[in-house]
C-alpha cells in the first residue's frame, strides 16, 4: 500500500493529477480500524485537454500504461497488485473533500485521505448498505468532529437526509 502512496504523490507531483484523496473504506481504515475493502477509492482533480468539454481519466490511464500499470481487475487498475479505482471527483461533496483531504505521514510515506466528516457525507449520499454500515462506524469515531459534519450537511443541503437516516439507523 505505501508503493500506492509513493505512486499518487509522483502522480501529483508530475501534473498528472491537480490533486487526489483516498475515499471509501480504505480512506476510512486511516481514521479507526481497518475495514475489509476489495479495492483501493481515488478520487482525483484532472485538468481538461484544451478545447474539450469533458473531463477524461485518459491523461492519467496513459501515464499508468507508461509506468507498466495497464491491467485491469474488475473495475480497478492493478498498481503493486492492489486494484485501484481512479473517480474524477465531481464538483460539490467531493470536490471539497479531495480539497480538504488531509495528508498523512506512514513511516516515510505521504498520503491524502479524506477527513471521517467527508467520508460519512459521501456515504450518505451514496446510500448502498454498505455505505449506512460505513456511516455508523464514521460517526462512532473518537475524533469525529459532529460540528464540522453539521456544516459539510448545510453546505451541500443533506441535512435532510441525515436525519431520516440517523433515526433509522439509530446514531
Amino acid at each position: 500500500m505505501q508503493a500506492v502512496c509513493d505512486l499518487l504523490e509522483q502522480l501529483l507531483n508530475e501534473g498528472i493529477v491537480s490533486g487526489y484523496a483516498l475515499g471509501g473504506a480504505t480512506a476510512a481504515g486511516f481514521h479507526g480500524e481497518p475495514l475489509a475493502t476489495r479495492d483501493i477509492d481515488v478520487f482525483v482533480f484532472l485538468d481538461p485537454s484544451p478545447g474539450a468539454l469533458l473531463v477524461t481519466l485518459s491523461p492519467l490511464f496513459d501515464r499508468l500504461a507508461e509506468l507498466g500499470y495497464g491491467e485491469f481487475e474488475e473495475e480497478g487498475l492493478l498498481v503493486y497488485g492492489f486494484p485501484v479505482q481512479f473517480l474524477s471527483a465531481s464538483p460539490g461533496l467531493e470536490s471539497e473533500a479531495v480539497r480538504q483531504a488531509s495528508a498523512l505521514r506512514w513511516d516515510d510515506h505521504v498520503i491524502r485521505v479524506m477527513t471521517p466528516e467527508h467520508l460519512a457525507a459521501i456515504a450518505l449520499t451514496a446510500g448502498r448498505p454498505k455505505d449506512r454500515a460505513r456511516l455508523v462506524y464514521l460517526v462512532s469515531l473518537p475524533a469525529f468532529d459532529r460540528a464540522e459534519f453539521g456544516g459539510i450537511l448545510n453546505r451541500h443541503g443533506l441535512q435532510e437526509q441525515w436525519l431520516a437516516w440517523s433515526s433509522a439507523l439509530g446514531i
